[in-house]
């Protein structure tokens, strides 16, 4: 059975595992290790000789894989009756939401 090591990367707060474990492989005469961090994305065998890098650039990955899972949003005001002819409008173009309609009209090049 191999040893896994587990460390917490702090994120803004949080701690997100990253798991290395070693493998019995060497490539280009690099020992190598299985390093796993869900956050960043990150599963694959690794150089054991470039781990002190990774290990300091971890949480730089995992918050930029965690700022490009995330959607933005915008609220905006309507009066009632523009956000009925908004969706009226949005339903006539084929669209399937008001959201979609508005994305795509606030898109559009002039």
């Amino acid at each position: 059975m191999t040893k896994e090591t587990i460390i917490l990367i702090p994120v803004d707060g949080k701690n997100y595992q990253l798991t290395i474990q070693p493998l019995d492989e060497v490539w280009d005469w690099e020992k190598m290790v299985h390093v796993k961090c869900k956050e960043a994305g990150f599963d694959c065998e690794y150089p054991e000789s470039d781990l002190p890098i990774l290990i300091q650039d971890m949480q730089y990955l995992i918050r930029d894989e965690l700022a490009i899972a995330k959607d933005s949003q915008i609220n905006i005001r309507v009066k009632a009756k523009d956000k009925v002819l908004l969706q009226q409008y949005a339903s006539e173009g084929g669209y399937r939401s008001l959201s979609e309609y508005l994305l795509a009209k606030g898109l559009q090049t002039s």
